[in-house]
């Protein structure tokens, strides 16, 4: 009997680095300073942050991380975007002590634009197939199909000028002596011509 080898889909190891930028990133939310936090060079940071985002076993890592995070104790993700959102649309107010003569009062303040702007990045940080990212990437995705098809038509005309060529080859082999000599005469006078 033959013993048929099984092809298991192995599950991507995070490196000690990618492990380290995940666990910033659950912390900070912020990809280019996980990347520098975990090791990785200041200056290709940014990128770096970028594909690591982009692999789904590192977000995979992350998920699995906020879910443990989540507990009775502490906020959870659903909760901390709830206030977020809160903050975004200018719904929440916080206490401010404000000084009227000898008298302190205790009034609501509405966030500033912002804090308002800062808490609607947050939002959109955490969600990666925003509008424009999704027409970004069909603007790639149309710019990478358009240098496939100028590719394919540049070996077709590689092709096409090199079946031309090897016709004009074979017809000039097959052609008399007398005629590629009255040929070449008449192109000599045609040029001849024209540079007149």
């Amino acid at each position: 009997m033959s013993k048929k080898k099984r092809k298991h889909s192995v599950k991507p190891q995070l490196t000690p680095k990618q492990r380290k930028f995940a666990d910033e990133y659950v912390k900070t939310g912020n990809a280019t300073q996980s990347a520098v936090a975990a090791g990785y060079n200041e200056k290709s940071a940014r990128q770096i942050g970028a594909e690591n985002l982009s692999k789904p076993y590192i977000n995979a890592y992350i998920s699995e991380q906020l879910e443990r995070i989540e507990s009775h104790k502490v906020m959870n993700a659903n909760e901390a975007l709830q206030r977020i959102t809160m903050i975004a649309r200018g719904e929440s107010v916080a206490k401010q002590w404000f000084a009227f003569g000898k008298e302190l009062v205790l009034k609501d303040v509405p966030p500033t634009t912002g804090e308002i702007l800062n808490a609607s990045k947050e939002i959109l940080k955490r969600y990666p197939t925003s509008e424009l990212e999704r027409a970004q990437i069909r603007q790639a995705q149309a710019a990478a199909t358009e240098s496939e098809v100028k590719a394919q038509l540049a070996k077709q005309q590689i092709r096409d000028h090199q079946t031309t060529d090897n016709i004009v080859i074979k017809a000039l082999q097959e052609m008399p002596q007398e005629e590629i000599v009255r040929l070449a005469r008449e192109l000599g006078n045609r040029h001849a011509k024209s540079s007149n």
